[in-house]
């Protein structure tokens, strides 16, 4: 009987529960919505701002969040836009439901948003025509939402298009010249070909925007004539940001710059490449040996960041480098194989934060494969080579007694062992080493700022002035001014940047 009666009271218990979670329920079912006027939504902002885009390129999506504090129920009835996705180019997505311009940009069905509930709206924006102009121009929308009181909220919509020339899939087929630092922006889809015997010329001051898909493909030549205070800009299309990165700056956005075999005599300066997946690919030239190969591509005063391969890759190429800044690469920040590569008073700086399986900054070897020999000979001096790995200079040699006399790295600052056999030794020559630094100093240590706090992704890699790396270089054969134009000391900087002169300091009063 005792447990009869346990039973008994154990079930009136879970039947008394049911009971209270069914009139919980029924409650929250019959939650009062209220009509008075002063009952309104809260925005967690007021205005949905899509920065700039280009005419006829779509946005990214941004949202904005939409709470009910009123302490009440409230009956969104209706929702409209104001000028709609056919004249304005937003387009709007409240709720799950996108407001279609085939039903008069409105939403007709009523929405109850009830007490402490939120609400996701999204917008994004392709501008559905140009607006004849050089510059960007403003364009604003509304998002009405209309309550069961007869009070009206709306949140804005706001945006800036810049018209933009397209080049789609194009070929070169004569000499031309590029100049719209004072025009139009240029955009990029797909391949955009130099066929052999044309020259394209990109004049100071101009920027290249490309698409997803963008590449340049230089079958004949690239003149590329930046000047120090006019940059030349290749870069992705996306003008706005995510999070506190701007999207031009994230890897991958574009493919990058091929030069192919039949393509020679090609000179960068004062080119700002970033956001590819790699940067440069030199493919090999037509030559019998190192003595007759033509010279490709001379870069000087110029930066690739910040790519998701390699940074410049050489394959049985002449290349001449000079102030010049290869960093953040997840490949290798310069990988040479085979040819005649000459670097000065350059940086290479292996410290990619996207992930951690980055290779390193540099990589030298004399065979594609194997069964394939390619002659190397590749000379740096007064230059950085560093990153987060321990070693950052890689040398993968097929013929080692080929290129005992054609591998020459000397007055460089060198993340990598201090040599101590002969055949290192003979390669390596009056270097800096840091073998030492612990990882999370590396390149701290060195630069004036390295993505200091692991989620920034800001760096500057001119050295700090206290560092080994100052007046360090050789004043014979260092360049004479530094990547920005910049004059250097009687005593050079080793890498690409210059630091400025400290006063001497005297004790005497």
């Amino acid at each position: 009987m005792k447990s009869f009666r346990i039973y008994i009271t154990f079930f009136k218990l879970m039947l008394l529960l049911a009971v209270c979670t069914i009139t919980a329920v029924s409650c929250d079912d019959n939650d009062s919505f209220s009509t008075s006027y002063i009952n309104e939504f809260t925005a967690s902002r007021d205005t949905i701002c899509l920065d700039t885009v280009f005419s006829k390129v779509p946005s990214a999506s941004k949202k904005v969040m939409l709470y009910n504090r009123s302490g009440d129920g409230i009956r969104i009835t209706s929702i409209r836009q104001e000028k709609g996705a056919a004249k304005s180019g937003f387009r709007v997505n409240v709720n799950g439901m996108f407001i279609n311009p085939d039903e008069n940009n409105t939403i007709s069905t009523e929405i109850e948003f009830r007490k402490g509930d939120s609400i996701r709206v999204w917008a994004e924006l392709t501008s559905v025509k140009e607006n004849g102009t050089k510059t960007p121009t403003r364009i604003d929308d509304k998002v009405l939402f209309n309550l069961e009181s007869g009070r009206q909220q709306y949140i804005a919509l706001r945006a800036w298009t810049w018209d933009a020339d397209t080049l789609q899939d194009h070929v070169l087929t004569k000499d031309s010249v590029i100049d719209n630092v004072d025009g139009k922006p240029l955009i990029v889809y797909g391949t955009f070909t130099v066929n052999p015997n044309v020259t394209l010329t990109v004049n100071a001051g101009s920027t290249i925007y490309f698409h997803q898909d963008g590449e340049l493909d230089v079958k004949g030549k690239l003149l590329i004539k930046g000047e120090k205070d006019k940059k030349v800009v290749m870069r992705c299309d996306r003008l706005d940001s995510l999070l506190q990165l701007k999207y031009d700056e994230i890897p991958g956005k574009w493919r990058g710059i091929t030069f192919e075999k039949s393509s020679v005599g090609n000179e960068i300066q004062y080119m700002d490449l970033h956001g590819a997946e790699y940067g440069i690919l030199c493919d090999s030239s037509e030559y019998t040996s190192l003595d007759d190969i033509p010279l490709k591509l001379t870069m000087t005063h110029s930066s690739i960041m910040n790519v998701s391969g390699n940074g410049l890759e050489t394959i049985g190429s002449k290349v001449i480098l000079e102030n010049c800044l290869i960093a953040n690469a997840s490949g290798y920040c310069l990988t040479a194989t085979g040819g005649d590569v000459s670097v000065n008073s350059s940086t290479l700086a292996s410290f990619y934060g996207y992930t951690s399986s980055r290779k390193y900054a540099l990589r030298m070897s004399d065979y594609v494969t194997t069964e394939k020999q390619t002659p190397l000979k590749f000379n740096m001096r007064n230059s950085i080579v560093t990153g987060y790995a321990d070693d950052q200079v890689f040398w993968y040699p097929l013929n080692k007694e080929a290129t005992n006399n054609t591998i020459l790295l000397r007055n460089s600052y060198l993340r990598t062992p201090e040599p101590t056999d002969d055949y290192s030794k003979k390669m390596l020559q009056d270097n800096l080493y840091d073998a030492n630094t612990a990882e999370d100093l590396r390149g701290k240590y060195l630069f004036l700022a390295v993505n200091d706090n692991g989620t920034d992704f800001i760096y500057d890699f001119t050295p700090k002035p206290t560092t080994p790396v100052v007046k360090a270089a050789d004043a014979e054969s260092s360049a004479k001014d530094d990547i920005l134009g910049k004059a250097r000391k009687a005593s050079p900087d080793m890498g690409c940047y210059e630091t400025d002169e400290i006063p001497e300091t005297s004790d005497k009063k």
